[in-house]
């Protein structure tokens, strides 16, 4: 094999491993009757509404006019440390953006953390959906 053809070999290689390369934190979470789909979203991930309850719909569209079943509420995922992750919530029942940390409680289960002025703070634990 040639050089060329080497160099060729190898990057090939490395491209394929980097698609295959997954965050453990993507696939679908629940907390209650919300779903989410973490995927990936450009250079980051997100988390983007899949299910939610017509009384969570209402909520939403009064607080923020959003149309929660599509929406992205989770924005720019970044990795923070083993299992920890930063993030940009918007919480659409109260049209507030937050700061937000994700932690990787085990392979199902997250704490997910969000700030509004760092003063007012609330966390929930998520479920992955199987």
């Amino acid at each position: 094999m040639t050089r060329a053809g080497i160099i060729a070999a190898l990057f090939a290689v490395l491209i394929a491993g980097a698609a295959e390369a997954r965050s453990p934190i993507e696939g679908r979470w629940k907390k209650g009757n919300l779903q989410i789909d973490i995927k990936p979203c450009g250079r980051t991930l997100c988390g983007t509404v899949v299910k939610a309850s017509a009384k969570q719909q209402r909520r939403a569209e009064r607080g923020s006019g959003t149309e929660l079943i599509g929406a992205t509420l989770i924005k720019d995922i970044r990795p923070a440390g083993p299992r920890n992750y930063r993030a940009k919530v918007f919480v659409a029942d109260r049209n507030m953006h937050a700061t937000g940390k994700i932690r990787q409680l085990s392979p199902n289960q997250l704490k997910v953390s969000g700030c509004v002025l760092a003063i007012v703070c609330k966390s929930a634990n998520w479920t992955r959906v199987q």
